[in-house]
């Protein structure tokens, strides 16, 4: 027989909990399996069906004896397992996106840059603060730094960006190029772009040498 369970609102039962056992589900299995405290309910069928109530005892008692019973209700448990493994999946790779953040690795450039910044907003723009009669870069940074001739640091540098789950760092036609996890990338190297692993990454805009070192945690 199948039918729907619609619950109408929740109800303390005098004297000892009772347990509602009806076909094809059980209301409150998992407080009487553990034996911790639940709250009962008030439960109404959408059609016609037998129900029968089971003290806690007389539950366990059938599911021992029963194991098409048992059966079922493990198999109860173990969606409820699996769907909570889901949520929780689910809820890591939200968290990584929105914790993945950008740092100052330089002790120099943390002078300026001392709190690290998160980045879950994607593209983001690195490039430097724009010196007087120096004309708009083609987009805004989202951070702008400070840099003084001969400058290590471009008005747009590099951008942090994803594609197909991945995430890059890709160079603006920097003067001076990037280096990604010791990997050059820019106008003068051949490739534009390098993939950016899952932890820490260091980014080095400016050569080598230069003091624009950051960390790039994804």
């Amino acid at each position: 027989m199948s039918f729907t369970i619609k619950i109408d609102h929740t109800v303390h039962v005098d004297g000892d909990t009772r347990l509602l056992w009806v076909p094809r589900d059980v209301l409150g299995m998992t407080g009487v399996v553990e034996n911790r405290r639940w709250r009962s309910a008030t439960a109404r069928a959408a059609s016609e069906v037998e129900a029968e109530i089971l003290t806690p005892t007389e539950f366990l008692d059938q599911i021992a004896g029963s194991p098409r019973a048992a059966r079922e209700l493990i198999q109860r448990l173990s969606q409820r397992l699996r769907e909570a493994d889901d949520r929780i999946d689910s809820q890591t790779v939200g968290s990584a996106v929105n914790n993945a953040f950008l740092a100052a690795k330089d002790p120099w450039l943390q002078r300026q840059f001392h709190t690290p910044l998160g980045i879950g907003d994607l593209p983001f723009v690195v490039g430097r603060r724009r010196v007087a009669r120096e004309g708009l870069p083609p987009c805004q940074p989202d951070l702008k730094l400070d840099d003084t001739a001969p400058f290590r640091l471009s008005r747009n540098h590099f951008i942090i960006e994803k594609r197909d789950g991945d995430y890059y760092v890709r160079d603006l036609c920097s003067a001076l190029g990037t280096v990604v996890n010791g990997e050059p990338i820019g106008h003068f190297f051949p490739p534009d772009d390098a993939p950016l692993r899952v932890g820490d990454n260091e980014v080095i805009a400016g050569g080598v040498d230069s003091p624009f070192v950051f960390s790039v945690f994804i």
